[in-house]
């Protein structure tokens, strides 16, 4: 590991001028130091968020929605009674990523910020578009295709290994970021953008830019279901192979309104509108949920080591609205 100047700011603004000028942003760093240490990152400072007060803070506000800050592990997250009762889905999914010994050290902030888990990304010795080669060796004949993504994968096949994004951007969930011209919002759901040839990283935030917490709007009983699911290699300690989280509206059991996220199947969260519209003015049930399971593939160009998970995709969406119509919340 190169050898880099540590700085530790207590509040949010010096934070915001210590990230300023190319320093390296660091919240618990469970994915920093593993790309550190792969040398995919090597800065001449890294800024530490763990000294700055407050960003670890749950708050569940009269309206029923949550304030979150970024520095808020997903232990927390899973145990907090404020988020399982305003989004149920986030405190589940935060229990089941990774492992208790991670979830115990890693953040909010650093789970939605955190870079491609592909091998050929990971290590210096492979080519690769995002550290800035002509193409993605996903997609050549003899590439290790299995974790890669089936949707938006023209330029770049790797997978976004966010499990909570998916969930936040179904939810409406709302990222406050700061910066030396103060704070702005930003939809989690656009907190992402296409593959660019040498952008490590599909976050849209940039030198300065501090995310200090998530705003969740609640899920109001009676008129909305929530539902998640994914599927893994294992149950232990693994990154998701496919990941769906949903968000309904219905008004006497029809569907008004519905949000469909996948995880893991694109460079990004992905919006499965298809899935969406196969859901909205039909009845909430078991039987639409697979018709929108099947939906949710729209769209998609899987290679041949990721034609499972167009079916993993429909077997996740269906679960998931399943368990949204049998939520009692």
């Amino acid at each position: 590991m190169k050898a880099f100047r540590y700085e530790r700011p207590t509040t949010v603004e010096a934070a915001v001028r210590a990230h300023a000028g190319g320093a390296l942003l660091k919240a618990n760093g469970i994915d920093v130091l593993d790309r550190m240490k792969e040398r995919l990152d090597q800065p001449d400072r890294v800024v530490t968020l763990v000294d700055v007060p407050g960003l670890d803070r749950v708050e569940r506000r009269p309206d029923g929605s949550l304030s979150i800050g970024a520095m808020t592990t997903l232990a927390t997250l899973a145990a907090s009674a404020d988020v399982a009762a305003a989004c149920p889905t986030l405190a589940t999914a935060a229990g089941q990523a990774a492992s208790p010994a991670l979830r115990n050290r890693a953040t909010l902030g650093g789970n939605l910020g955190q870079h491609t888990r592909c091998g050929y990304y990971r290590f210096a010795s492979f080519r690769c578009f995002k550290r800035g080669d002509a193409d993605c060796p996903v997609q050549a004949p003899g590439g290790v295709q299995e974790p890669a993504g089936i949707f938006g994968i023209d330029l770049c096949a790797c997978a976004h290994p966010s499990s909570l994004a998916p969930v936040l951007a179904a939810g409406g969930a709302v990222a406050v970021v700061a910066s030396a011209k103060g704070e702005r919002r930003v939809p989690v759901a656009a907190l992402y953008e296409p593959p660019a040839r040498g952008k490590a990283s599909d976050w849209v935030l940039g030198e300065g830019d501090v995310l200090v917490r998530v705003e969740v709007p609640p899920v109001v009983a009676g008129s909305h279901r929530v539902g998640y699911e994914e599927v893994r290699q294992k149950a232990a300690f693994d990154w998701p192979l496919v990941v769906g989280a949903v968000w309904v509206a219905a008004r006497d059991g029809v569907v008004a309104d519905a949000r469909v996220w996948l995880g893991a199947v694109a460079p990004s969260p992905w919006r499965a509108e298809a899935a969406e519209k196969a859901l909205v003015g039909k009845p909430f049930t078991a039987a639409q949920a697979a018709v929108a399971g099947e939906a949710a593939v729209a769209g998609a160009t899987p290679l041949p080591g990721t034609a499972y998970k167009v079916e993993l995709v429909k077997v996740v969406v269906r679960r998931a609205l399943v368990a949204a119509l049998e939520r009692r919340s």
